[in-house]
């Protein structure tokens, strides 16, 4: 009797702990199963911020590397534009009856200076060469994607590396060109854009990368210290542009506000551009700044406005420019 007691209490013994060691695996699968998502999205965002790294230092020695590389070569365009000054200098001494040694012509030059360039900067430098600066100065006024990228694209295109970067994907979305007739602000800038190829989980939102480079001319001795005083070569005031407030940011549907500041009683003209082009919206354009030299544009946002990142340019009446960037958001 005693040892069929003893049976019966070993028996329920081991139910109990069986029941118990069950109830523990079971808990120890509810966890993981819990942590196991964890985990597995840390890891992804791991492997996101490791491939957003590698597109943005690609895209990034890209933009350095096409900046570096128009800026080394830039100095026949910088001859050419100088080219008219020194003809009738030479002019005149061939008048006086002096006489000089037969030089290379500065196409024949240029040409044989830009062979070792790669396709398409060659084609371009050689184009700008034999217009002057022209081809410069004819990208001041496209600063919209569709207008820069069949222009510059094709320039970044021998500096991008293919087996990361696509190139698709890749936008020019703001340029800064030189004024090399007055060589006071020798600075060649490219601010590029690209869309990566996965969106943000959950959000479905796009995630785009920006870079931007600069990089100083090489063409020798230039006025950019003299921009920076109080006044020009003549003695007269300089006029200075200074952006004192821009959309931050622009919401569709509502009303944004620029306000600049320039000569007193001048004017400037200001224009928006969007993926569209150029803005047509009322109250943009030219207006007339007041006394203190205080001017402001504001303006209705279309509700057909594709929201992203876009310039406005201020010209004054004197010639000064500012392209500055802003972000339309809708809500």
């Amino acid at each position: 009797m005693q040892q069929k007691k003893r049976i019966f209490l070993i028996n329920s013994f081991i139910q109990k702990k069986g029941r118990r060691n069950f109830s523990e695996r079971g808990s120890m699968v509810l966890e993981a199963s819990m942590v196991l998502p964890l985990f597995i999205f840390f890891i992804i965002f791991l492997i996101y911020v490791v491939q957003m790294t590698l597109y943005s230092t690609a895209l990034q020695t890209t933009a350095s590397d096409t900046v570096k590389m128009v800026s080394s070569h830039m100095y026949p365009v910088a001859l050419a534009v100088e080219k008219d000054s020194s003809e009738e200098s030479e002019g005149d001494s061939k008048q006086k009856g002096s006489w000089t040694i037969p030089k290379l012509s500065l196409t024949d030059w240029a040409a044989q200076y830009t062979d070792s360039l790669p396709t398409p900067l060659n084609q371009w430098m050689k184009d700008a060469v034999s217009r002057a600066d022209e081809p410069l100065q004819d990208l001041k006024t496209q600063v919209s994607e569709a207008a820069l990228d069949p222009v510059i694209k094709p320039i970044l295109k021998p500096f991008m590396e293919d087996s990361i970067l696509n190139y698709d994907r890749i936008h020019v979305s703001n340029i800064k060109v030189p004024n090399l007739k007055t060589r006071t602000d020798p600075y060649f800038a490219i601010e590029v854009s690209y869309e990566m190829p996965w969106k943000i989980p959950l959000l479905n939102k796009k995630i785009v990368l920006q870079a931007k480079a600069q990089e100083r001319l090489w063409i020798g001795q230039t006025d950019e210290d003299s921009s920076d005083g109080l006044g020009g070569h003549d003695g007269t005031p300089s006029v200075v542009l200074e952006i004192l407030e821009k959309p931050n940011p622009a919401i569709v549907g509502q009303r944004t506000k620029v306000r600049a500041k320039i000569a007193p009683n001048s004017t400037a003209n200001l224009s928006v551009f969007y993926k569209s082009g150029s803005s047509t919206a009322k109250y943009l354009g030219e207006q007339q700044a007041d006394a203190e030299g205080y001017i402001e544009w504001e303006w209705f946002v279309g509700t057909n406005t594709t929201p992203g990142t876009w310039p406005f340019v201020v010209t004054t009446a004197e010639g000064e420019r500012s392209e500055v960037m802003f972000t339309v958001i809708k809500r």
